[in-house]
């Protein structure tokens, strides 16, 4: 079974889980993708170890940190000095960029060659250092432009390229006969007069472009950023999975908007989940359930008891039974599960349809000096409690992977800090 996660910042490639899990046959059920809510590529490197994952996305603007943290480098890594894919390889972290895939295969899509073209890339971060690598190695006449020119002077002398100010584009932009823009979201220097219909405008953005309006008037050829994400995506899965991917498939995914009707909060015993549940309520003005808390009023008796007195098939009938209930209700709220409500085939399947699913994750060690093992009957029945935590992690692990939507480690952090983590995660994709 191998797990994999995209880490970095949702608004630039809140599509990429999607768009993996669209590439995988339906009988790929050894394969687990989810997204990891690190806050620096030191963490989400952490995690990618302590977790055992077999492949990660980078996704700005953790691209160039991580290119530090890997063990080996491609060609295309080194010379850009960001990475957007982490794969396990004869047990080293190795980095690749598929980013540089993007554009060309964009392009030989929409029937635009590039040799011997001009072309004009506005940004020398992760995205537009890719496209001028890229665009010079289609055999592109490239300029980089850069607000700040000594770094598109660098990425130009690393690439054999030329570069220049934003200021001077004024007289680059209206000669290009390709434009890609790879600035942050919002930020358009182009201006109108400068455009003319036999040009080629491609920008990274793919939600809500600040362009559209402006080639549709000057009668430019526009490529979103969409196509960009699907053709570096495809070879990003072949790396991961050996397999051809479903690129017909991946087209057809949409990127959410509408916030999903309930979130569900999984994970370890003594990971956090039941103290973040009623934090995260508030914050998005919802009803927190806390399933355990429900099933022991409705059934009149602890967790402890019921198992010890009917047996853990009971407890998870009636488990989920509760947890069924409160997705099916029509009101929104935030759902704290059970440890092991992901054990149970249908109720997992039903998370993940009905519900964001935010796996809230700590080591199991951390986990069990939080709670009373006396009352957890999986562990207090075993001598070495922490031993026998780690070992029920690891058949879980994969369960809670292919469930979650997105991972959230509260292994330093308050539940406050991971209420917030999560509220800002989950708003920075879906609208309320």
């Amino acid at each position: 079974m191998k797990l994999f996660a995209v880490t970095g910042s949702p608004v630039l490639h809140s599509q990429s889980p999607a768009l993996f899990a669209a590439a995988y046959p339906l009988h790929a059920d050894d394969f687990a993708y989810f997204r990891l809510a690190a806050q620096s590529a030191e963490e989400a490197a952490a995690l990618f170890d302590e977790l055992g994952l077999s492949g990660m996305n980078i996704t700005a603007p953790f691209k160039g940190d991580m290119a530090q943290l890997a063990d080996a480098r491609a060609q295309e890594v080194q010379a850009l000095n960001a990475c957007n894919t982490l794969l396990v390889e004869h047990g080293k972290k190795c980095c690749y960029n598929t980013d540089i895939f993007g554009v060309p295969g964009a392009l030989r899509k929409a029937g635009v060659p590039v040799a011997g073209k001009r072309c004009l890339t506005l940004g020398a971060g992760g995205a537009g250092s890719a496209a001028a690598y890229a665009l010079h190695a289609e055999g592109g006449v490239v300029t980089v432009a850069n607000r700040t020119l000594s770094k598109a002077r660098r990425l130009a002398e690393s690439i054999g390229c030329r570069y220049a100010g934003l200021s001077e584009i004024a007289a680059i932009a209206p000669r290009a006969d390709i434009i890609v823009s790879a600035l942050c979201h919002g930020v358009d220097v182009l201006d109108e007069a400068w455009l003319r219909p036999q040009q080629v405008l491609f920008d990274a953005v793919y939600h809500g472009s600040a362009l559209r309006e402006k080639a549709l008037r000057a009668g430019c050829k526009l490529i979103d950023g969409a196509e960009w994400l699907l053709h570096q995506g495809a070879p990003a899965y072949r790396r991961f999975t050996g397999m051809e991917p479903d690129v017909e498939g991946m087209e057809k995914v949409g990127l959410p908007q509408a916030l999903p009707k309930h979130i569900s909060l999984i994970g370890f015993m003594g990971a956090g989940k039941s103290a973040v549940a009623p934090l995260l309520a508030a914050m998005l003005g919802r009803p927190a359930v806390d399933a355990d808390a429900v099933l022991e009023e409705r059934c009149g008796a602890s967790i402890p008891s019921l198992i010890g007195e009917k047996g853990e098939d009971y407890f998870r009938e009636q488990e989920r039974a509760v947890v069924e209930e409160a997705l099916a209700s029509p009101t929104p709220a935030v759902i704290s599960c059970g440890g092991g409500a992901v054990t149970q085939p249908l109720l997992g399947k039903l998370l993940k349809e009905r519900s964001i699913a935010v796996w809230i994750y700590a080591p199991p060690a951390r986990c069990v000096s939080r709670i009373d093992v006396s009352t957890r009957p999986l562990l207090a029945r075993h001598a070495n409690p922490r031993q026998a935590a780690a070992e029920l992690f690891e058949k879980r692990k994969f369960l809670y992977a292919k469930t979650a939507w997105m991972l959230v480690s509260s292994r330093d952090r308050s539940a406050e800090q991971v209420s917030r983590l999560i509220y800002d995660e989950i708003s920075k994709v879906h609208h309320r």
